[in-house]
């Protein structure tokens, strides 16, 4: 494991990344598809699940995705 100091820069890089990453893929993506015709006929339920289904797989994603880069000493 790779347990170098990183710079501040190179922080503040990786932070402003992690936060686009989960407000666009969290945030602004489901969003988008909540307002889509794909979901302007479908039951509440319908719409609620798939909006879940998809906030919840960027999430996870995102969460394996810092946990991946922190054991390869990226972050």
């Amino acid at each position: 494991m790779n347990r170098e100091k990183i710079s501040q820069g190179r922080a503040v890089l990786s932070a402003i990344a992690i936060f686009l990453y989960f407000a666009i893929f969290t945030a602004w993506i489901p969003s988008i598809v909540l307002r889509s015709s794909l979901l302007a006929n479908a039951p509440a339920e319908v719409s609620d699940l798939v909006i879940l289904a998809i906030w919840g797989g960027f999430f996870g994603a995102g969460l394996y995705g810092l946990r991946w880069s922190q054991e390869r000493g990226l972050i």
